[in-house]
């Protein structure tokens, strides 16, 4: 499960999708990095799981057929790789785990923000720069931040480490 991001890139390849390769090695790097930051296998599986299925949903263009399913792939995965974050960081620095509950929120929603910010920025250079099938129009940039928000949040509520 954790290097499925790179078999789709595979298959993507052969079928000269190249703008998905691009979706699905990014998926992959994220997967890898999910693997090396997690011990446990269902962490490494969740995560890879939110991640493929972000991919694969960008490369099948369900984002365009179901209105709801950007809002909710971008709080899951802002969830997942706030997770990662805040895994590799408690690995490095055990103390963060003493942090209060306020205190782990108002990280996680920090680097959610960040995180957030980055991928719409992404976005927008993928639409200035790779394809305009990219939608981002203010609202739905606006709204995709929030949600990533709200998901990086979650992670300060869902467990102190894993």
């Amino acid at each position: 499960m954790c290097f499925s991001g790179l078999l789709f890139a595979l298959i993507y390849g052969i079928q000269g999708r190249w703008i998905d390769v691009a979706v699905l090695l990014l998926v992959g790097l994220g997967q890898v990095v999910a693997f090396l930051c997690f011990r446990h296998g269902h962490a490494r599986a969740v995560t890879s799981l939110i991640m493929l299925v972000a991919g694969v949903s960008a490369a099948e263009q369900v984002y365009s057929s179901i209105w709801w399913w950007d809002l909710l792939i971008h709080f899951l995965c802002t969830y997942v790789l706030v997770w990662i974050a805040w895994n590799y960081a408690l690995r490095r620095s055990p103390e963060l785990g003493r942090l209060s509950r306020g205190q782990r929120l108002m990280m996680c929603a920090i680097t959610g923000l960040v995180l957030a910010v980055v991928w719409e920025v992404m976005e927008l250079l993928g639409f200035l720069l790779v394809t305009p099938d990219i939608h981002i129009p203010p609202l739905d940039t606006l709204s995709d931040v929030t949600v990533g928000v709200l998901g990086a949040a979650l992670v300060a509520l869902h467990r102190k480490s894993r």
